[in-house]
């Protein structure tokens, strides 16, 4: 799928300080031929698991987290304090399962002061190992809901290329309760979310299930009788959640938005990069980073919140002329459809200046193999008049989003969201927004839990809903 991700020799020239460990970095599925995938994966189905049932994503307290904390985060003070504020949110009783570094150990354990020390289980990596803090995508946590043990499964799809996170199940099967186990499928968690008689996934990863089967790059066989997409939803149902509808999340056509586009506006020369996080047919790559999932309403209706980058212009008083509304509209539209209530909110799509260049370096680097796909706006500068000496700014945009937030709607402790925030330093714009989306929530019967400041994880192209995976949930 086209996510965004930039593992190229022209978007690093462009962007030489690109922050690391990106949630999208090796989105892309790798065209492997199915001898070669079959020596990565080892097949992992648990045929015991008779009724799969996905851990809601709004239901309930969130009674069990786990959350991978890996050194470059540990060691970063923007990125801790994220961490820790998510940690010291979480009410005493919480119980976590914490991923972590070997060589991290007493650092990590000092930030858990606050929780009984039975209620933390700690899962060491060796230091040698990458893996990333955004544990929520390599696998989904589901449960048997014919097993009363409630034993949590972690369901792994049939690759995830993203560092070393594929490991993170298997190591947490060692030192937990928790199972691990794989479907011949693909998908990521973020890019799912749970209601109550229903399941939503984003519709690029069903369409690359579809294309990996088609390739033979599954271990799997349509039977005669069956289309390919009646087959998968199938498939979704017997290894995802048995009980739930799946829906699926997206436009009706693909976005089209290019890579590089040559803007000159107020005599200045810009290079925009806009499709950093944007799917095929998602505005985001991944739908928890525009979609929430709040439970019903008084009135029944199932209440779902849908970005709007619009409505973020209109607070702020910029101008986003990438920022693909009229998908978010066809999203929130189709939900509307399908009875869903539905409640728009800011999402903001910001640039940033990432680099200066003088007109002749860029022309003379298109020339380059490396280069062939700037060739296109190189021939745009010149026709809007750019000289070789004439600077071209490189700007690059990233989506800033409330909707990645932790939502408890419960019974016993009522509802509550756990809210990033971004009106900080150069960032303190947005903070009108922070206030809105306070205001929004409280509107519907939450009580507002502020986080501290997420603008680091946003340039890295999630926010808090990407950093834990529920594990448990509680009445």
């Amino acid at each position: 799928m086209g996510a965004g991700t930039y593992g190229d020799a022209a978007y690093r020239f462009l962007v030489p300080d690109a922050p690391h460990h990106k949630r999208t970095d090796s989105d892309l599925f790798p065209a492997f031929d199915s001898t070669r995938a079959a020596t990565l994966n080892v097949f992992r189905a648990r045929p015991g698991v008779q009724r799969p049932s996905l851990v809601s994503s709004w239901s309930g307290t969130i009674e069990s987290l786990l959350l991978s904390f890996p050194s470059y985060g540990v060691h970063t003070a923007e990125l801790t304090a994220g961490y820790r504020s998510v940690i010291n949110a979480m009410r005493v009783g919480t119980r976590f399962v914490v991923v972590h570094h070997e060589s991290d150990r007493q650092v990590v354990e000092e930030w858990f002061s606050g929780h009984p020390a039975a209620n933390v289980s700690y899962v060491p990596m060796p230091d040698y190992v990458d893996f990333t803090d955004w544990a929520e995508d390599g696998y989904l946590a589901l449960v048997d809901a014919d097993d009363e043990t409630s034993l949590t499964y972690l369901l792994e799809p049939w690759s995830f290329p993203r560092s070393g996170d594929s490991l993170i199940a298997d190591t947490v099967e060692e030192y937990t309760p928790v199972r691990a186990s794989q479907a011949p499928l693909v998908f990521q968690g973020g890019n799912c979310l749970v209601g109550d008689d229903f399941w939503l996934l984003g519709t690029d990863y069903f369409l690359d299930t579809l294309e990996l089967i088609r390739s033979g790059e599954l271990p799997v066989s349509v039977p005669e009788g069956r289309t390919e997409v009646e087959f998968v939803r199938e498939l979704f149902g017997r290894h995802v959640d048995s009980g739930r509808e799946l829906q699926l999340v997206g436009t009706k056509r693909p976005l089209g938005l290019k890579k590089y586009y040559a803007t000159v506006e107020a005599g200045q020369y810009l290079l925009d990069l806009p499709d950093g996080g944007t799917g095929d047919l998602q505005p985001i790559f991944h739908i928890d980073m525009f979609v929430t999932l709040a439970g019903p309403g008084d009135d029944g209706r199932f209440r779902v919140l849908v970005g709007s980058p619009a409505l973020a212009d209109a607070a702020l008083g910029t101008k986003s002329p990438f920022a693909l509304q009229t998908a978010y509209d066809e999203i929130a539209a189709e939900f509307e459809r399908r009875g869903f209530a539905v409640r728009r909110n800011p999402l903001v799509h910001r640039p940033q200046i990432t680099q200066q260049l003088t007109f002749a370096a860029l022309r003379d680097f298109a020339g380059t193999p490396d280069g062939a796909e700037l060739r296109q706006v190189v021939a745009e500068f010149t026709a809007a008049g750019a000289q070789q000496e004439t600077t071209i700014q490189v700007r690059s945009w990233h989506h800033i989003t409330w909707n990645n937030c932790l939502v408890e709607n419960s019974s016993s402790a009522g509802r509550t969201v756990y809210l990033p925030t971004f009106g900080h330093g150069e960032q303190s714009d947005l903070a009108v927004i922070d206030d809105e989306m306070e205001e929004l929530w409280t509107g519907m019967g939450f009580t507002v839990v502020r986080l501290a400041d997420f603008n680091a994880f946003a340039s890295r192209l999630g926010v808090v809903h990407c950093i834990k995976k529920y594990l448990g949930r509680g009445a």
